[in-house]
């Protein structure tokens, strides 16, 4: 769960939020050893808010918020490899137990049990160690980061930056809905997922109002990504037409789906949704 303000905070309260999600990332390391699949995916998720979270504040000092920001990537992406293979094992095996078409079921079982293989052969415990030492560089930059003298105008930018970014990718998208576009635009909606959740007692009614298109957007997005990889490794395998053209007509489907979604999540004009957040950000102070 993402961390919020708190009612009695103002929007100083950012720092405080970004270190929270730092111990959570923390927390999940630390219990690789007893589930690392749950361990490594809320670490993953915990890293992903705190990045999402720190950025805005990037206008208070781009040098020192560019460290934080490279920080968090080097820990998300050091635990990206188990992920990814954790992810598309799960997501093999799902489709091997719902397929109907015996065609394509020899093909996703055989690519499960590679997944599964490339999951047993990752070492857990030093991808924990190095996510963590990248955690308290993170930490460390985070303390450098000066707090502005004009805290609310510097978070409703930062946010609408997000906006703008993420209107930006939908276009993109929607003039070429392929896999690489598709993920940019994921990745800024969950950007602005985490900073609209996180900053919610600031501009609540506009938040609950976006939040369950944003959160199916989010969703719809991720499986698509998941599904696109599948598809590439099911490309090196032999006679995997069927399965192959399975999974590529659901990416298609989820693909005119998410957009559609993201029509409604992205439609209002980004200067409008600037005016609206400062005007909400100054009077949350």
């Amino acid at each position: 769960m993402t961390e919020k303000l708190r009612n009695e905070d103002d929007l100083t309260g950012v720092t405080r939020l970004v270190r929270l999600e730092i111990a959570n990332a923390r927390r999940a390391l630390d219990g690789m050893g007893e589930d690392p699949l749950l361990a490594v995916h809320e670490a993953r998720k915990s890293i992903k808010r705190a990045r999402s979270i720190a950025r805005l504040l990037r206008e208070s000092d781009r040098e020192v918020a560019s460290l934080v920001n490279a920080a968090a990537r080097r820990a998300g992406h050091v635990l990206a490899e188990a992920r990814d293979a954790d992810s598309l094992e799960q997501l093999a095996r799902a489709m091997v137990r719902d397929c109907d078409d015996e065609a394509a079921r020899p093909a996703l079982a055989e690519l499960a049990a590679q997944a599964r293989a490339d999951r047993e052969r990752i070492d857990r415990a030093t991808a924990a160690r190095q996510a963590a030492r990248a955690l308290d560089e993170m930490d460390r930059a985070l303390a450098c980061l000066p707090m502005p003298d004009d805290v609310p105008d510097v978070v409703a930018r930062g946010m609408a930056r997000t906006y703008r970014r993420a209107a930006k990718r939908l276009d993109k998208a929607q003039s070429a809905p392929d896999g690489e576009r598709l993920h940019e635009l994921r990745k800024r909606t969950q950007d602005w997922r985490y900073q609209a959740v996180a900053l919610k007692r600031a501009w609540p009614d506009e938040v609950e109002r976006r939040k369950s298109q944003t959160d199916a957007l989010a969703d719809l997005l991720g499986l698509h990504h998941d599904l696109s990889r599948l598809a590439r490794r099911l490309d090196d395998l032999a006679d995997a037409d069927a399965a192959i053209e399975r999974v590529e007509a659901r990416c298609e489907a989820l693909a005119a789906e998410a957009l559609e979604r993201a029509e409604a999540v992205f439609s209002t004009r980004p200067k409008k949704v600037k005016k609206a957040l400062k005007s909400g950000f100054r009077d949350a102070g």
